[in-house]
């Protein structure tokens, strides 16, 4: 086999066991799903072993993608190598979230934590508008906390 053939075998490898992982499938699990045995599901995530054509489009079955998902090149959302990362994928696909839903989802997790989205030409995101507050803005200019704090505050002012 090729030196490039060896290099996409591992990399389909590293895909597959992400996916598995990412859907919280054992080898054995996995292989049950397949039809293959738990050797031969070893052997392909190691990258040893070439899937046949029928047995890649149950690969893809099982882990739930379109088999050319299995091939993506370079740093795809397929490569991960932290579980809980391929769970949020996997939420993402399985939800069939379109890429505006992806972005306001991104955006909630940096108002969450208190993390500085990437913006484009290096500007600052806009922060909340309480004085003193640094944190990122979620909704009508203010972060999280001081947007649910004044939202409770007006929801009873509504029940008075």
């Amino acid at each position: 086999m090729s030196e490039g053939g060896r290099e996409e075998l591992l990399a389909l490898g590293r895909r597959v066991r992400g996916l598995r992982e990412g859907l919280r499938l054992t080898q054995e699990e996995f292989a049950r799903r397949c039809g293959i045995s738990v050797s031969f599901a070893s052997l392909l995530e190691r990258g040893e072993r070439s899937p046949s054509y029928d047995t890649l489009l149950t690969i893809g079955r099982s882990l739930e993608v379109p088999v050319a998902d299995l091939f993506r090149e370079g740093a795809s959302s397929l490569e991960v190598n932290e579980p809980s990362h391929a769970r949020l994928v996997d939420f993402a696909r399985r939800s069939h979230l379109s890429r505006q839903q992806v972005e306001r989802l991104i955006a909630v997790g940096h108002a969450m934590f208190g993390l500085e989205p990437e913006r484009s030409g290096g500007d600052r995101a806009a922060r909340c508008a309480v004085e003193g507050c640094e944190r990122p803005v979620l909704a009508r200019g203010l972060c999280a906390p001081h947007y649910h704090r004044d939202r409770r505050a007006r929801l009873q002012q509504d029940e008075s």
